[in-house]
């Protein structure tokens, strides 16, 4: 009964205070009392204020009085036992309250005693703790001793198989709500206690009865999620008349969990179990209990039924029970899935028990459902209400792509939620990740961060019945406010005319490029790049940064760069320029100054204009012309590129060894079918010869103009057999000869004759015989218009020799035996003066050179073109020309 202070009472009161009207007026207490032991100003000896809180609930306990609340500090933990004493009153009780999310845990110093316990009490609150005890405890984790108007609500409970909660003397009307309890002991309601509700709760592998009475009249146990219990899920024994089980989901068989099974003798027998005591004003509804296989679901004054059907007909209980399996596991929320039909909106609202569920949702209608409840309720079976707030999602928008700035940083959220059953959306709880959260009915919030770190802004989105839905949005990541910032480190390359450039850039935000230009026209992007230069020269290198913000910044440094091999390979003498094309990459060029025996290192061919990398060329040509340029060709997918080198003085512009662009040949007019080139040069002007589809093509071009003459066709003009193999040009006077390998195996010469305008020909193998299996050619010419023809044929070379002033062909020699020069797989030639120089590519990639000096009568060894004493090495050479100036 609830007592009442009398009227009379209250009038002396009142009259009392009117009679002395100079006493003081009391001061109200504080409403809240503080608890944080992490805090360095805590003491349990001053007032619990929040600068100056209490370091154990224990102290706070001592002093709290009606209607305050003792908060307890989220991510604090306690090891004490909590006695609580003091009370309150039914419209100002008094509250503890942990603020963690995940639950403040507290836990007794020895396993005699309990986190909790209330004794002579009346008007208390507990909620939102961490209730933990021993494996070997003796003591309930929560003791309740001759305590009224006690609520035990959102506790999650570990007792490692103990007691969770016990009432016990004359303790009424407690109410232990909202609850898990996982691998715990149940609920013990003692005898003299009366008048208990356990309600929305989760019991999940209790090593005991999930609730049990003795001897407790009026105990309720109502919309509680009970399953795979040891003993019974619910057993009211003793004189416990008044007993109200509804509402609860309850499931005992799983194979799965062992603890209970028949070898410890405690599996129970029956799932609700009403004594002959207590069946008096007992009610057993809208239920569903899924009992072991050989087992009992009730039993009822000693009386076992193993079907709500049969319990119905013999005592009229259960009348609106189900037999349900929950598909569940152990220590997992015991939410009902769409399927459990025979659960949802089908409890009965006139059962005692709090508003919501365990996780605050109100009773809400599936409209996928039909209702079943009486009343017109709505409300589901068990601790869990049904939600249709199924799934959710948070998007940001920041100004960047890459969702990184400098502080401070605002960032836009965006949160879409999911709910099937059309429940509109009550708010949305952003938590930032920095400590700040917000509130909000709007979808859409801005933050700003104001202190770096990586932020990952969580989502709790709610409907208008309590469901929630959870996201994440991706990570948003503050950086130290500052410039874009960029350096640069320019030291010597590990090859020849090389630099290694480091390059850095630095920004609050994302960096989107760091481009290198290294001042020949030549970029590249990210660090460190090693690069090397078509020649000497002052160059300036620069690093260019960029960062999502928008930002550019420019950093530059002059650089000068000499070489004393690639200036004397230039200077006027006996010259050869040789351009190699390896497997991959750039082309390689190189030369050699004969009359300084000095080699250029290998340097890259410049590929300003090309599309096209060195493994692509599928044929290389070379020339000199009389004003000292080089002009090589490329053969490509079946078209002719060209890019031409100043060998000689600079001039309009272009230093001495400079490269110009590569461009396609495209002024003599289209040619399909090009399989190979040659070049050979009169004067200035350089004669281009490709074969295209077993026939033999000449054009010609001024370097200095640019222009090109239309192809002519040289086997038309010469009636020289088609399937033509291979091709080599060279040049006596004003006169072009063209070596031309038939697939018959013959070489013939077409002579150019440009004073006359006419071609010629003459078979050198009917003539003069000759090597057979010869697959390539090359040639070149002395003084004296004497025309030289190399061949090669099974890996040896051979040449021969046209004198045109003579008027004769000289026999073949073996050039092979000569000079040594073999396994060669492709050949080119040049001439200086009256020496002709043989260039051979082996099989393993090398480039081998041989030189015949016609003044003296004798060829010289094979020396190799691609070593550290000639022009550095290099990699597999596939390809290779030649051409003397």
């Amino acid at each position: 009964m609830r007592l009442r202070q009398s009227a009379a009472l209250t009038a002396a009161a009142a009259t009392a205070l009117v009679a002395v009207p100079s006493a003081a007026v009391a001061v109200e207490p504080a409403s809240t009392l503080y608890v944080n032991n992490r805090s360095t100003a805590c003491s349990d000896f001053g007032s619990g204020t929040a600068e100056v809180p209490f370091c154990t609930i224990s102290a706070a306990s001592r002093v709290v009085q009606a209607g305050q609340t003792v908060e307890i500090a989220a991510g604090t933990s306690y090891q004490e036992t909590v006695n609580v004493t003091n009370s309150g009153t039914p419209d100002k009780p008094i509250t503890f309250v942990g603020l963690d999310p995940l639950g403040n845990a507290v836990r007794p110093v020895v396993n005699t005693k309990s986190a909790f316990v209330l004794t002579d009490t009346h008007d208390v609150v507990v909620k939102g703790f961490r209730a933990i005890s021993y494996y070997q405890a003796t003591a309930p984790v929560v003791a309740v001793v001759n305590s009224s108007r006690v609520a035990l609500d959102r506790i999650k409970y570990s007792s490692g198989g103990r007691v969770a909660v016990q009432l016990s003397g004359s303790s009424d009307h407690v109410t232990l709500s909202r609850s898990t309890f996982r691998n715990a002991g149940g609920v013990v309601v003692g005898a003299g206690a009366h008048d208990t509700l356990i309600t929305a709760n989760d019991f999940n592998q209790t090593s005991a009865a999930a609730v049990s009475a003795m001897d407790a009249p009026n105990t309720a146990v109502t919309n509680n999620s009970i399953v795979f219990s040891c003993m019974e899920s619910v057993k009211i024994d003793g004189a416990s008349p008044g007993a109200v089980i509804e509402n609860n989901v309850i499931t005992a068989e799983y194979n799965g969990w062992p603890q209970c099974g028949i070898v410890n003798n405690n599996r129970g027998e029956t799932e609700i179990s009403v004594s002959a005591g207590s069946t008096a004003g007992s009610k057993v509804d809208y239920n569903t209990v899924h009992p072991w296989a050989d087992a009992s679901a009730y039993t009822w004054a000693g009386v076992s039924y193993r079907t709500a059907a049969a319990f119905t007909a013999a005592v009229g209980q259960a009348a609106h029970d189900a037999d349900y399996n929950f598909p569940i596991g152990p220590s997992t929320d015991a939410k009902l899935p769409d399927s459990a039909t025979a659960a949802i909106d089908s409890a009965d609202p006139a059962a005692p028990g709090v508003d919501t569920d365990l996780l605050g949702v109100k009773p809400t209608d599936d409209p996928n459902v039909a209702n079943t409840a009486p009343g017109g309720g709505v409300r589901d079976r068990g601790a869990y209400e049904l939600t249709g707030q199924n799934r959710a999602t948070v998007e940001l928008v920041t100004d960047v792509p890459s969702r990184q700035g400098p502080a401070p940083y605002t960032v836009k959220f965006t949160a879409t939620a999911v709910n099937t059953f059309g429940a509109p959306q009550a708010e949305y709880l952003f938590d930032f990740g920095d400590g700040e959260t917000l509130k909000s009915t709007e979808p859409t919030v801005s933050h700003t961060y104001t202190k770096p770190g990586t932020y990952q802004t969580t989502l709790t989105a709610t409907d208008t019945q309590g469901g929630k839905a959870l996201a994440s949005a991706n990570s948003v990541i503050v950086k130290p406010a500052g410039d874009l910032v960029a350096t640069l480190d320019v030291t010597d390359g590990s090859e020849p005319l090389s630099l290694r450039v480091e390059a850095g850039v630095t920004s609050p935000y994302v960096v989107t490029g760091t481009r290198i230009e290294f001042g020949d026209g030549t970029v590249a992007a990210g660090s460190p790049s090693q690069h090397q230069y078509p020649g000497p020269g002052t160059y300036t290198v620069s690093v260019t940064g960029t960062d999502e913000g928008g930002r550019t910044t420019v950093v530059k440094k002059t650089v000068e760069l000499t070489n004393e091999k690639y200036t004397a390979a230039l200077q006027p003498g006996q010259r050869v320029q040789v351009v190699a094309a390896p497997g991959g990459g750039q082309l390689l060029t190189t030369g050699v100054n004969y009359d300084k025996n000095v080699w250029s290192p290998h340097l890259l061919v410049p590929q300003t204009g090309a599309d096209f990398g060195a493994g692509d060329v599928y044929a290389l040509a070379s020339a000199t012309t009389a004003d000292q340029w080089l002009r090589t060709f490329a053969l490509v997918d079946g078209r002719i590129y060209t890019a031409d080198r100043n060998l000689g003085p600079a001039t309009g512009g272009v230093a001495q060894g400079q490269w110009l662009p590569w461009k396609e040949v495209t002024g003599a007019g289209a040619l399909s079918g090009i399989t190979q080139i040659s070049a050979a040069s009169i004067g200035n002007s350089t004669h281009l010869v490709a074969v295209a589809n077993g026939r033999v093509y000449e054009a010609s071009s001024d370097r200095a103009t640019g222009a090109w003459s239309a192809w002519g066709d040289v086997t038309g003009a010469t009636r020289i057999p088609t399937g033509v193999v291979s091709i080599a040009a060279g040049t006596t006077g004003n006169m072009l000869h063209i070596a031309i390998l038939g697939n018959d195996g013959h070489i013939r010469v077409a002579d150019g004759d440009y004073t006359r305008g006419r071609w010629s020909f003459g078979d050198v193998t009917a003539a003069k015989g000759g090597p057979t299996g010869i697959t390539q050619l090359a040639a070149a010419s002395t003084p004296g218009s004497r025309f030289h023809v190399v061949a090669l044929a099974d890996q040896r070379v051979y040449e021969t020799t046209g004198d045109y002033q003579a008027g004769y062909w000289t026999g073949w020699g073996n050039i092979t035996t000569a000079a040594g020069l073999t396994g060669v797989a492709q050949i080119s030639a040049a001439s200086t003066g009256n020496t002709l120089r043989i260039f051979g590519r082996t099989y393993w990639g090398g480039v081998l050179s041989v030189t015949g000096d016609y003044t003296a009568g004798r060829w010289s060894g094979a020396t190799s073109v691609f070593t550290a004493d000639a022009a550095g090495e290099a990699g597999s050479i596939m390809r290779v020309t030649a051409a003397g100036l």
